[in-house]
């Protein structure tokens, strides 16, 4: 079979620049979902459009990764701005993905993650990168079905909490490559001010990417999911793209162009964040090494404007809000398994206007 590099997007806007790009030989229909075969720069592609939602995109890539034989894939399209330091028209990298739909809110006061992603492995190679929470519990076999339970359990090594999961670090490292000016717009625009002149040039910067079913408005709620998550770009389909390319063992990578920002309520321009994305995935596309190694993207890979980068951590275990319901501290484990409490310190930076568009 043809070795093709993968693309995934969830809605129209996101798929037309890609499809504009290639060079379509045919489609296919498997299980609903068209699949465009075709090229890029004379690299084979394939091209889905999921839908939008999680399961949607972890379907599409499922079919994708079982149907035809991938090198690589991207989930390429557009997500809202989580970080003050992110503006419309800017393209995150996704060098890690989290699901921000999972928060347990307690009644005592404070948040944490309700779970990680399950996964059972029988190798960590398909996991490389990704932030074990913990271990499940040892399933039950065909000797101990019927008295499963009545008795203590013990932890399965094989089974585990996933917290994040990383991108490819050579697939990351490329596409930065392609630039990290990818186009002006007008200041008006990326702020919804009409009254601003002059321009605002958008940059490429490596982040986390947050995914969940939910939009959350306004600020002071977006910044207690950001305690517990540290993202810079908000989407609905990213942590299902990379589950499904995770089991499988296919290198991926997203790619989001910034449609919006809370920080700018009347801002708002999808067209140039899915084309945006689009270019440094064709980008990307166009100059892909033969073979991908398998090496995971490291935290040192991320923009220092990242939010991860500046906290010191991607996923937090508990934090405290205070008695107006703001973080007030929190506590997470560090990659090399320290756990470390200490106040929330980005609190007034996040809620304040961030200007950032204006200062460019």
């Amino acid at each position: 079979m043809v070795r093709r590099v993968g693309i995934v997007n969830a809605m129209a806007i996101e798929q037309a620049p890609i499809l504009a790009a290639m060079r379509i030989t045919g489609s296919t229909m498997v299980a609903g979902y068209r699949f465009f075969l075709g090229t890029i720069d004379g690299v084979p592609v394939v091209e889905v459009r999921s839908g939008e939602k999680e399961y949607a995109a972890e379907m599409a890539a499922t079919i994708m990764d079982s149907h035809f034989a991938l090198r690589a894939a991207l989930l390429t399209g557009i997500a809202g701005s989580r970080n003050p330091a992110v503006n419309v028209g800017d393209v995150v990298l996704g060098a890690y993905v989290v699901d921000k739909s999972s928060i347990h809110f307690h009644n005592r006061g404070f948040l944490s993650p309700y779970t990680g992603v399950e996964m059972e492995i029988t190798s960590h190679s398909n996991v490389l990168g990704a932030f074990v929470g913990g271990h499940g519990q040892r399933g039950p076999n065909s000797r101990d079905a019927k008295s499963f339970g009545l008795g203590p359990s013990s932890v399965s090594k094989s089974y585990v909490y996933l917290e994040d999961l990383a991108a490819s670090a050579e697939l990351v490292h490329d596409a930065v490559e392609q630039g990290s000016h990818v186009g002006s717009i007008p200041l008006a625009a990326a702020t919804g001010e009409k009254k601003l002149h002059g321009v605002l040039h958008n940059r490429v910067l490596v982040g986390v990417i947050g995914s969940a079913n939910q939009w959350t408005e306004p600020l002071v709620d977006q910044e207690i999911q950001n305690a517990l998550y540290e993202t810079d770009a908000g989407e609905n389909e990213g942590m299902g793209f990379a589950y499904t390319n995770a089991r499988f063992g296919v290198p991926w990578l997203i790619v989001r162009g910034i449609s919006d920002s809370p920080w700018y309520p009347f801002a708002y321009d999808p067209l140039v964040a899915a084309r945006r994305a689009a270019t440094v995935a064709v980008g990307l596309i166009k100059n892909l090494p033969a073979r991908i190694s398998p090496k995971p993207a490291s935290l040192s890979l991320l923009s220092p404007e990242s939010n991860a980068a500046r906290a010191g951590y991607i996923v937090a275990t508990k934090v405290q809000l205070s008695s107006v319901g703001t973080p007030e501290e929190l506590t997470y484990v560090s990659r090399s398994g320290a756990t470390i409490s200490k106040g929330w310190p980005f609190a007034s930076e996040y809620a304040s206007s961030a200007g950032t568009a204006q200062s460019r």
